[in-house]
Protein backbone atom coordinates (compact mmCIF):
# COMPACT_ATOMS: atom_id res chain seq x y z
CA UNK A 1 0.00 0.00 0.00
CA UNK A 2 1.20 3.62 -1.25
CA UNK A 3 0.48 6.82 0.17
CA UNK A 4 1.23 10.61 -0.39
CA UNK A 5 2.30 13.43 1.40
CA UNK A 6 -1.46 14.54 1.36
CA UNK A 7 -2.52 11.03 2.51
CA UNK A 8 -0.19 11.28 5.34
CA UNK A 9 -0.79 15.06 6.07
CA UNK A 10 -4.72 14.30 6.41
CA UNK A 11 -3.98 10.92 8.77
CA UNK A 12 -1.77 12.76 11.34
CA UNK A 13 -4.00 15.90 11.26
CA UNK A 14 -7.44 14.44 11.02
CA UNK A 15 -7.53 10.83 12.07
CA UNK A 16 -4.64 10.39 14.75
CA UNK A 17 -6.63 13.11 16.83
CA UNK A 18 -9.24 11.38 16.49
CA UNK A 19 -7.67 8.09 17.85
CA UNK A 20 -6.28 10.22 20.96
CA UNK A 21 -9.73 10.85 21.83
CA UNK A 22 -10.98 7.17 21.58
CA UNK A 23 -8.96 6.01 23.19
CA UNK A 24 -8.52 8.09 26.03
CA UNK A 25 -13.35 8.12 26.13
CA UNK A 26 -12.48 4.17 26.03
CA UNK A 27 -11.10 4.44 29.42
CA UNK A 28 -13.86 5.91 31.01
CA UNK A 29 -16.58 4.19 29.67
CA UNK A 30 -16.53 0.65 27.36
CA UNK A 31 -17.10 1.15 23.37
CA UNK A 32 -20.09 -1.05 22.24
CA UNK A 33 -19.82 -4.29 21.38
CA UNK A 34 -21.37 -4.05 18.00
CA UNK A 35 -19.55 -5.32 15.01
CA UNK A 36 -18.26 -2.03 13.24
CA UNK A 37 -17.04 -2.38 10.04
CA UNK A 38 -13.20 -0.40 8.96
CA UNK A 39 -15.65 2.04 6.85
CA UNK A 40 -17.65 3.13 10.34
CA UNK A 41 -14.20 2.78 12.58
CA UNK A 42 -12.74 5.53 10.19
CA UNK A 43 -15.77 7.74 10.17
CA UNK A 44 -15.71 7.88 14.11
CA UNK A 45 -12.04 8.72 13.94
CA UNK A 46 -12.56 11.34 12.10
CA UNK A 47 -15.37 12.90 13.24
CA UNK A 48 -13.74 12.83 16.97
CA UNK A 49 -11.03 14.45 14.54
CA UNK A 50 -13.13 16.95 12.96
CA UNK A 51 -14.40 17.87 16.46
CA UNK A 52 -11.13 18.92 18.00
CA UNK A 53 -10.22 21.14 15.17
CA UNK A 54 -13.47 22.69 15.49
CA UNK A 55 -13.31 23.43 18.90
CA UNK A 56 -9.62 25.08 18.54
CA UNK A 57 -11.09 27.03 15.65
CA UNK A 58 -13.89 28.42 17.31
CA UNK A 59 -11.65 29.20 20.58
CA UNK A 60 -8.91 30.80 18.59
CA UNK A 61 -11.34 32.66 16.51
CA UNK A 62 -13.45 33.88 19.89
CA UNK A 63 -9.89 34.82 21.25
CA UNK A 64 -9.05 36.85 17.98
CA UNK A 65 -12.67 39.04 18.22
CA UNK A 66 -11.71 39.92 22.30
CA UNK A 67 -7.99 41.01 21.53
CA UNK A 68 -9.44 42.61 18.41
CA UNK A 69 -12.05 44.57 20.19
CA UNK A 70 -9.26 45.08 23.58
CA UNK A 71 -6.31 46.14 21.82
CA UNK A 72 -7.19 47.51 17.87
CA UNK A 73 -10.87 48.38 18.25
CA UNK A 74 -12.22 45.79 15.68
CA UNK A 75 -13.31 42.79 16.06
CA UNK A 76 -12.19 41.39 12.62
CA UNK A 77 -8.74 43.14 12.54
CA UNK A 78 -6.54 39.72 13.17
CA UNK A 79 -9.33 38.08 10.38
CA UNK A 80 -8.62 40.77 7.75
CA UNK A 81 -4.47 40.50 8.39
CA UNK A 82 -4.62 36.69 7.70
CA UNK A 83 -6.60 37.82 4.47
CA UNK A 84 -3.86 40.22 3.43
CA UNK A 85 -1.38 37.26 3.88
CA UNK A 86 -3.22 34.63 2.07
CA UNK A 87 -4.12 37.23 -1.00
CA UNK A 88 -0.98 38.44 -1.03
CA UNK A 89 1.61 35.08 -0.34
CA UNK A 90 3.29 36.66 2.26
CA UNK A 91 3.21 33.33 3.68
CA UNK A 92 5.37 31.85 1.06
CA UNK A 93 8.16 34.19 2.55
CA UNK A 94 8.12 32.51 5.83
CA UNK A 95 7.98 28.71 5.19
CA UNK A 96 9.79 27.59 7.92
CA UNK A 97 7.75 29.51 10.62
CA UNK A 98 4.67 28.26 8.39
CA UNK A 99 6.25 24.87 8.91
CA UNK A 100 6.83 25.18 12.97
CA UNK A 101 3.18 26.98 13.54
CA UNK A 102 1.87 23.94 11.71
CA UNK A 103 3.46 21.13 13.65
CA UNK A 104 2.69 23.10 16.90
CA UNK A 105 -0.98 23.06 16.02
CA UNK A 106 -1.06 19.68 15.33
CA UNK A 107 0.47 18.67 18.54
CA UNK A 108 -1.68 20.95 20.34
CA UNK A 109 -4.50 19.38 18.42
CA UNK A 110 -3.28 15.75 19.74
CA UNK A 111 -2.88 17.12 23.71
CA UNK A 112 -6.64 19.03 23.01
CA UNK A 113 -7.92 15.40 21.86
CA UNK A 114 -6.14 14.13 24.91
CA UNK A 115 -8.16 15.51 27.32
CA UNK A 116 -11.17 15.73 24.96
CA UNK A 117 -11.69 11.76 25.11
CA UNK A 118 -11.90 12.09 28.57
CA UNK A 119 -14.75 14.09 28.51
CA UNK A 120 -16.69 11.95 26.08
CA UNK A 121 -16.02 9.46 28.10
CA UNK A 122 -17.39 10.96 30.91
CA UNK A 123 -20.68 12.50 29.28
CA UNK A 124 -21.53 8.81 27.45
CA UNK A 125 -21.02 6.95 31.48
CA UNK A 126 -22.97 9.94 33.43
CA UNK A 127 -26.21 8.20 34.31
CA UNK A 128 -27.11 12.11 35.83
CA UNK A 129 -26.30 13.69 32.57
CA UNK A 130 -28.70 10.77 30.81
CA UNK A 131 -31.27 11.28 33.18
CA UNK A 132 -31.37 15.00 33.31
CA UNK A 133 -31.23 15.12 29.54
CA UNK A 134 -34.33 12.73 28.97
CA UNK A 135 -36.53 14.85 31.75
CA UNK A 136 -35.76 17.90 30.03
CA UNK A 137 -36.78 16.36 26.15
CA UNK A 138 -38.30 13.27 27.36
CA UNK A 139 -41.96 15.09 27.05
CA UNK A 140 -41.32 15.49 23.08
CA UNK A 141 -39.98 12.17 22.84
CA UNK A 142 -42.91 10.26 24.34
CA UNK A 143 -45.28 12.26 21.83
CA UNK A 144 -43.41 9.96 18.90
CA UNK A 145 -43.90 6.42 21.60
CA UNK A 146 -40.49 6.58 23.10
CA UNK A 147 -40.42 5.80 26.71
CA UNK A 148 -36.75 5.88 27.37
CA UNK A 149 -33.40 6.13 25.45
CA UNK A 150 -31.66 3.46 24.64
CA UNK A 151 -27.87 2.69 25.74
CA UNK A 152 -24.77 0.44 24.60
CA UNK A 153 -23.07 -0.57 27.08
CA UNK A 154 -22.98 -4.17 28.62
CA UNK A 155 -25.52 -4.55 31.37
CA UNK A 156 -22.83 -5.87 33.55
CA UNK A 157 -21.42 -2.54 33.53
CA UNK A 158 -24.87 -0.81 34.03
CA UNK A 159 -25.32 -2.31 36.98
CA UNK A 160 -21.97 -3.02 38.49
CA UNK A 161 -20.45 0.12 37.11
CA UNK A 162 -20.77 2.30 40.75
CA UNK A 163 -22.54 5.71 40.91
CA UNK A 164 -21.00 8.59 42.20
CA UNK A 165 -22.39 10.58 44.54
CA UNK A 166 -20.83 14.30 45.74
CA UNK A 167 -17.50 13.24 44.52
CA UNK A 168 -17.49 9.64 45.76
CA UNK A 169 -18.24 6.22 44.23
CA UNK A 170 -20.97 4.07 45.68
CA UNK A 171 -19.45 0.63 47.11
CA UNK A 172 -21.12 -1.92 45.36
CA UNK A 173 -22.22 -5.50 47.05
CA UNK A 174 -23.72 -8.40 45.19
CA UNK A 175 -25.32 -11.45 46.72
CA UNK A 176 -24.74 -14.32 44.31
CA UNK A 177 -26.93 -17.50 44.28
CA UNK A 178 -25.16 -20.38 42.28
CA UNK A 179 -26.89 -23.26 40.52
CA UNK A 180 -27.10 -27.13 41.16
CA UNK A 181 -28.22 -25.48 44.71
CA UNK A 182 -23.99 -25.19 45.79
CA UNK A 183 -24.98 -22.08 48.05
CA UNK A 184 -24.88 -18.37 48.49
CA UNK A 185 -22.12 -16.11 48.25
CA UNK A 186 -22.33 -12.29 49.46
CA UNK A 187 -19.59 -9.49 49.36
CA UNK A 188 -18.52 -6.27 48.19
CA UNK A 189 -17.37 -5.68 44.29
CA UNK A 190 -13.59 -5.39 43.40
CA UNK A 191 -13.28 -6.06 39.92
CA UNK A 192 -15.55 -7.24 37.20
CA UNK A 193 -15.13 -8.17 33.18
CA UNK A 194 -16.87 -5.75 31.02
CA UNK A 195 -18.09 -8.08 28.25
CA UNK A 196 -20.59 -8.68 25.56
CA UNK A 197 -23.97 -9.64 26.94
CA UNK A 198 -24.07 -12.86 25.22
CA UNK A 199 -20.92 -13.88 25.97
CA UNK A 200 -21.69 -16.48 29.62
CA UNK A 201 -18.25 -15.99 31.04
CA UNK A 202 -18.45 -12.67 32.98
CA UNK A 203 -15.49 -12.98 35.51
CA UNK A 204 -16.49 -11.15 38.78
CA UNK A 205 -13.99 -10.31 41.69
CA UNK A 206 -15.81 -9.89 45.58
CA UNK A 207 -14.02 -9.17 48.90
CA UNK A 208 -14.93 -9.56 52.48
CA UNK A 209 -16.77 -12.36 50.70
CA UNK A 210 -19.80 -14.11 52.73
CA UNK A 211 -21.34 -17.68 52.40
CA UNK A 212 -24.31 -20.28 53.24
CA UNK A 213 -25.11 -23.07 51.89
CA UNK A 214 -28.83 -22.86 51.92
CA UNK A 215 -31.48 -19.44 52.32
CA UNK A 216 -32.51 -19.90 55.82
CA UNK A 217 -29.19 -20.19 56.58
CA UNK A 218 -26.65 -17.25 58.04
CA UNK A 219 -23.68 -16.43 56.25
CA UNK A 220 -20.19 -16.62 57.75
CA UNK A 221 -17.09 -15.19 56.21
CA UNK A 222 -14.88 -17.34 54.30
CA UNK A 223 -11.92 -14.91 53.54
CA UNK A 224 -9.75 -12.91 55.41
CA UNK A 225 -9.41 -9.20 54.92
CA UNK A 226 -7.44 -8.17 51.86
CA UNK A 227 -8.66 -11.72 50.50
CA UNK A 228 -10.39 -12.08 47.36
CA UNK A 229 -12.44 -14.08 45.29
CA UNK A 230 -13.10 -14.59 42.16
CA UNK A 231 -16.54 -15.93 40.64
CA UNK A 232 -18.30 -16.87 37.20
CA UNK A 233 -21.40 -15.44 36.64
CA UNK A 234 -22.23 -18.27 34.12
CA UNK A 235 -22.76 -20.39 37.81
CA UNK A 236 -25.05 -17.51 38.75
CA UNK A 237 -29.09 -18.80 38.84
CA UNK A 238 -29.23 -15.16 40.49
CA UNK A 239 -27.81 -12.25 41.17
CA UNK A 240 -29.04 -9.13 43.60
CA UNK A 241 -26.97 -5.60 43.16
CA UNK A 242 -27.03 -3.32 45.78
CA UNK A 243 -25.25 0.39 46.08
CA UNK A 244 -24.61 2.03 49.15
CA UNK A 245 -23.35 5.23 49.66
CA UNK A 246 -19.71 5.68 50.78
Amino acid sequence: MSFDLSTILIILVVVVPGLFAQRTRSQITPRSFAPQGASAELAELVALGIATHAILVSLASLLAVVIGMRFHGSADFYFALLDRLIAEHEWRQHLTEAGFALFAYIFLAYFVSYWLGFLYGILGSSRYIRTNLFSRVGWLLRLFGISDILGESPIIYELLNPEIIKGTPNSVFVEIELRDEQGFYSGQVSQYAIVKDEEPHKPIVLIDVWFKLTREETYKEITETGVSLMLDLADALTVSVRQIEA
